[in-house]
């Protein structure tokens, strides 16, 4: 997970607007790729990290048939999912112009200038990712403009390497049973995050 969750991840019940400040110095936290399509995404299913290309399909796109507009569900899931993989490859960018230009298009714009303090410590680490989370999204909730998503993320296996030297950061691997909160809101059309609330509590995929 990005730097943030694992930072917040600390607390019992802190809500986390990526604030900087609070965050322990060492590595914070693990960042993951993720890249799936997430409009027939259910709840409770289990989300890979990442998908192997779909193969050819031998059916012409005359034959295919048309596919329905992308609900508002549909659209907060694809924001959580894309906003995990931005995090991923922020953090491999290691500078903060290409991390900034990465990550807007998914967080709201008051979080970037903490998200990438944060990301700066684990650069001077020469930290990349390694390995990769699988989410197990178990609700979305939709009211007005925000929505709230409800994941319990398996962390075990994402965490981070020295890119100089190849060694992974023991400590930077998570829970298998992370239990998160993420806020969105919609702005212009688009739905950014906002929020990450950690949850002490594990939960069930």
């Amino acid at each position: 997970m990005p730097n943030l969750l694992r930072a917040c991840g600390r607390t019992v019940v802190q809500s986390c607007s990526f604030a900087g400040r609070n965050l322990p110095r060492p590595l914070l936290a693990v960042v993951a790729v993720l890249a799936a399509a997430a409009a027939a995404v259910g709840c409770g299913r289990q989300h890979p990290v990442a998908l192997p290309p779909p193969p050819a399909g031998s059916a012409s796109a005359a034959s295919a048939p048309a596919a329905s507009p992308p609900t508002a569900r549909d659209q907060v899931i694809s924001a959580y999912i894309s906003y995990w993989q931005a995090s991923g490859q922020a953090i491999d960018a290691g500078r903060p112009s290409r991390a900034r230009a990465i990550l807007a298009p998914y967080v709201t714009a008051d979080s970037l200038p903490s998200m990438i303090a944060v990301l700066q410590q684990d650069w001077q680490q020469h930290a990349v990712a390694y390995g990769s989370p699988v989410l197990h999204i178990r609700s979305v909730v939709i009211r007005q403009g925000t929505a709230t998503v409800h994941d319990c993320i398996d962390l075990s296996h994402a965490g981070l390497r020295n890119a100089r030297t190849g060694r992974v950061f023991p400590r930077s691997f998570g829970s298998p049973r992370a239990n998160y909160y993420a806020s969105l809101v919609r702005d212009g059309g688009h739905w950014l995050v906002s929020n990450v609330v950690p949850v002490v509590a594990s939960c069930d995929p």
